[in-house]
This record gives structure tokens, C-alpha cells and sequence, in this order.
């Protein structure tokens, strides 16, 4: 692991899924950034308003409908504004996207990629960012893995910015380089106190969301996002289905495909589906198919169940494998 690049030219960027994510992520490093003189910025992707048991908890309703979601999305950017106050960092601030919670995948189906790239693009031109954090693309919350590939393709278009990724519900790959930083006593505290104003997520215990308040943030250098193939290459993947639901519950197979151009192919087949030759050996699925877009240089897909785990993705993203 290798200390931040921070200094009093940073300008650091924090693309947070949720309110919370901010904090669980980066309390320590958005502190860091203010001692050292730098500016930092929170990008919240969603307000948090698909959050129902919580909120049916603390309105002792069980029907939510359209205003009882604004209003709670209302109450948790009130949070997240608290959390960002109670870090006690100069030259901080937030601003909220409203994307929907718990459906940033169909962003990336065209045309509502081109648009959602877009939105990132403009905030980065705006705030001029040094550094870009963003969630792990091996999240297994759909809504960060989403974000962290929309913002990986926004981030072509700045080159020169460093990027990074943080886990929050998956360890650190060990995979490749990290950034690690240790929180002192004060900033480990002010951290706490960032995730103490997220009231609404403590109705099931303190201790559920504070233990996330960990003095040792590291984060993946780069976003995670894997590199390209060559065109032409066959449509590779070996997918782990871990589990008997993900053996016996696995339907489709989730496909996405970019062009030199920067489109997105969004495709959803059958298991069953000849073109796929799809085979199941050793716990894992193995796909070998031709190419569905012609000229593609990245491809993912994600095999998707009849059931939901409580929100979380039962099986990743994956990347071809080249050849």
C-alpha cells in the first residue's frame, strides 16, 4: 500500500451511490484533503428515498407511496448535509444528482447512458477535480457497481485525472495497488460523527451503521473497471454462482457492449439461449459466444435470478476474457 498523493493543489471528487457512502468511504480521506489545503466535493448519485423498511419504521406507516419517498429523500439529503458539516473540513461541499435509488442499472442502457455520462462529465469539467474516488466496480450493490461504470466512461474524457475506488460491500480486491489511510484519534471520531446524522438508517441499532466507522480507509488505484479486448474477440466468461441460488436461481444473462464510439449495447438472454453455448462445470457458468456488436473493445455481463438478496447482487459483474 502506498500513502495519498494529497497536497494543497488537490481538488478531490467523491462519487457516492447513497447518503452514508461518503462517510463509510471517505471520512477520513475528505478530512485529509482539508488539512492539506485541498478542496474536496460530494457527489451523492441518489437521495437514498428507496430505503423502505427504515422509513416504515420511522413513520409507523407500512404504504409508501411517491410523496412518502420524496419526503424521505428530502430527510436524507437534510442528513447528508449534517454529515458533511460535522466532518469540520474547509472548502467541502455536496450536490445531488436525484438519480433513482436502486435503479442505476437502467442507466446503462442507451439512450439513458449517453445522458447519465454526460451529467458526470459536466460536474467534472465544473468542479475541475485532481482526483476522482468512485465505488468498486466489484460492489455487490447493483447501484455502485452501476456508478462506478458510468463513471469510469465519464472519466475517459479526463485523462489526466487520478482516479480510485473504494469497497463498502466488498472487501478490497488485493488485487492490484491501494491507497491506505490512517485516521488519528480526532479524525476517526469526526467520521463517527458524520454517520451519527444519518438518523434514519439507526433505526435497526447504532452499532449496524457505525461499524462501518473503520480508522483504516484503502482504496483500489483506478476505478476497477477492467481494460478492453480486441475487436473481433469471442465473448468469454467464466461466472461463479456461489450457492444454491445462484445455481438453481441463475435466468438471464445481463450483457453490456461498448463500441469504439462509446455505445452501449444493453441485452438480456436466456440461459437457454443457443447463441450463449452457455455450460455450467465446477460451480461456475462458462460462456463462448461470437460477438453481438460488431467492433466492441469492452464487454461485461452479470447473470441475473428470478429473486432478489435483499437488494445485493447474488453474482458479479464480469469482464470477457481476451482471446
Amino acid at each position: 500500500m502506498t500513502a495519498l498523493p494529497i497536497d494543497a493543489a488537490t481538488r478531490l471528487l467523491v462519487i457516492a451511490p447513497h447518503p452514508d457512502d461518503e462517510i463509510i468511504a471517505c471520512g477520513g480521506l475528505l478530512q485529509a484533503v482539508a488539512q492539506a489545503g485541498g478542496r474536496a466535493r460530494v457527489l451523492f448519485a441518489t437521495d437514498g428515498d428507496n430505503n423502505p423498511w427504515p422509513q416504515r419504521v420511522s413513520e409507523r406507516r407500512l404504504r409508501l407511496d411517491a410523496g412518502a419517498r420524496k419526503r424521505w429523500g428530502t430527510l436524507r439529503r437534510a442528513e447528508a448535509a449534517a454529515a458533511l458539516d460535522a466532518l469540520r473540513c474547509d472548502g467541502l461541499d455536496g450536490m445531488h444528482i436525484g438519480w433513482p435509488d436502486g435503479e442505476l442499472t437502467t442507466l446503462l442502457a442507451p439512450p439513458r447512458s449517453v445522458e447519465a455520462i454526460d451529467t458526470l462529465t459536466d460536474v467534472m469539467a465544473d468542479f475541475a477535480p485532481t482526483m476522482v474516488m468512485v465505488p468498486a466496480f466489484g460492489d455487490y450493490h447493483p447501484d455502485h457497481s452501476a456508478l462506478a461504470l458510468l463513471a469510469t466512461l465519464a472519466l475517459r474524457r479526463f485523462p489526466g485525472v487520478r482516479s480510485g475506488s473504494f469497497h463498502i460491500h466488498v472487501p478490497p480486491s488485493g488485487a492490484g495497488q491501494e491507497w491506505s489511510l490512517v485516521l488519528d484519534t480526532q479524525a476517526l471520531e469526526r467520521k463517527r460523527d458524520g454517520l451519527r446524522c444519518y438518523g434514519s438508517q439507526l433505526h435497526f441499532g447504532k452499532q449496524r451503521l457505525l461499524k462501518f466507522a473503520r480508522a483504516h480507509e484503502s482504496f483500489d488505484i483506478g476505478t476497477g473497471v477492467p481494460g478492453t479486448i480486441a475487436a473481433g474477440d469471442r465473448w468469454r466468461w467464466r461466472i461463479a454462482l456461489p450457492g444454491w441460488m445462484a445455481k438453481l436461481g441463475a435466468r438471464h444473462l445481463h450483457i453490456l457492449a461498448l463500441d469504439g464510439s462509446g455505445t452501449l449495447l444493453d441485452q438480456r438472454l436466456p440461459l437457454s439461449d443457443p447463441r450463449l453455448k452457455a455450460k455450467r462445470r465446477n460451480g461456475a457458468l462458462e460462456i463462448d459466444m461470437q460477438p453481438l456488436l460488431s467492433g466492441a473493445h469492452q464487454v461485461f455481463a452479470k447473470v441475473e435470478h428470478g429473486v432478489e438478496s435483499f437488494a445485493y447482487d447474488i453474482t458479479l459483474w464480469t469482464a470477457t476474457e481476451p482471446g
